[in-house]
């Protein structure tokens, strides 16, 4: 693993070929050119209960005021979906963006089905004008300017876990820290009601998960893994995001936790030199299954060496269950059901 944290234009390049690598072979929704704006279905419903504006919160390091309440959203990408839903306000999103062909995270109370996909990928600023939306939630965005963006009257709410894409975290995306951003969310739509009921549920689910867990990897070391594409050498999860917490609480200590970020550029030397108990291989960026990321991984020279590859202790998780949402509860169980504690 190359131990260094990207500058900014690195990684803004990385993540550019992240989200590109997002694609698989689901069918996009329907696209919408129409000049007509885009109605939200059922968004005075979602209001538990009166906020009160001007209404401020910290958006990547800045603060971020919202003079009244949004009653429709665009979102950009999957994670912002999943934390709306916990917010309470996945019935304000009009339009989607930044899927790259991915299912819709399982489980939502409140799926935005009918909401249209405006651009499978990064939209352009006249597609995202285009929407009507009050307000973006997601990603952030690269074919559209701040100064675009800010031209339009509109606001971006960047999700917690992706601040790095504009600017350098604060902190790790950990499980508290997405919390944190559901309820963040529900104060800027004023769905604070819903979103305690909804907390409370994935606290308790991730407290049971985290018991069971307590002797699992006991100590040892655990990787997570990944390839951008079928061509891409390998890559691995930091310090900073959400995949670190997740082998925490099962038990294991992250080989490349001790660096400064999320996604990391990676070498086969480091992981052959720590040889951890288990390996979690993150697959579907780019539409893989796990037996083809596995393969893929395997492949690497010396990979055959591995104590966990001898002993079968490599796991495929889904890389959408470790993004910065509650959807990584899942990833959580699925690396606990791998390793035998579930």
């Amino acid at each position: 693993m190359k131990p260094s944290v990207p500058g900014r234009a690195s990684a803004l390049s990385s993540s550019r070929v992240w989200l590109g690598a997002l694609a698989s072979t689901a069918l996009l929704a329907a696209c919408s050119t129409s000049s007509e704006p885009i109605e939200a279905s059922g968004a005075a419903e979602s209001v538990q209960a009166q906020a009160e504006y001007p209404v401020t919160v910290a958006n990547c390091g800045n603060d971020l005021t919202i003079e009244s309440e949004p009653e429709t959203i665009l979102s950009i990408g999957t994670s912002a979906v999943s934390l709306l839903d916990a917010a309470g306000a996945s019935d304000r999103i009009v339009a989607r963006a930044g899927e790259f062909g991915a299912d819709l995270p399982a489980g939502l109370e409140t799926p935005p089905t009918e909401a249209p996909i405006i651009d499978s990928a990064d939209p352009a600023i006249e597609v995202i004008v285009g929407t009507e939306a009050d307000i973006i939630v997601g990603y952030g965005l690269f074919n559209a300017s701040p100064e675009d963006v800010a031209a339009t009257g509109l606001q971006n709410i960047v999700i917690d876990g992706e601040c790095s894409h504009d600017a350098g975290l604060a902190g790790a995306t950990d499980f508290e820290a997405i919390f944190s951003d559901v309820e963040r969310l529900a104060s800027v739509f004023g769905t604070t009601d819903a979103a305690e009921a909804n907390l409370t549920d994935l606290r308790a689910e991730l407290d049971e998960l985290t018991a069971a867990a307590t002797s699992t990897g006991d100590g040892e070391q655990a990787a997570v893994v990944y390839y951008f594409s079928e061509d891409a050498t390998m890559s691995a999860r930091g310090g900073l995001g959400i995949a670190n917490d997740v082998l925490a609480r099962a038990g294991f200590e992250n080989v490349y936790g001790d660096e400064a970020s999320v996604y990391m550029e990676a070498n086969i030397e480091t992981l052959l030199d720590a040889d951890p108990h288990t390996v979690v291989v993150a697959y579907g960026l780019y539409g893989e299954s796990f037996e083809d990321a596995r393969a893929n991984f395997e492949s690497e020279p010396g990979v055959a060496e591995l104590t966990a590859v001898q002993e079968g202790r490599v796991v495929g998780v889904p890389a959408s269950d470790l993004a910065p949402d509650p959807g990584a509860i899942q990833g959580l169980r699925t690396v606990l059901e791998g390793t035998g504690a579930l």
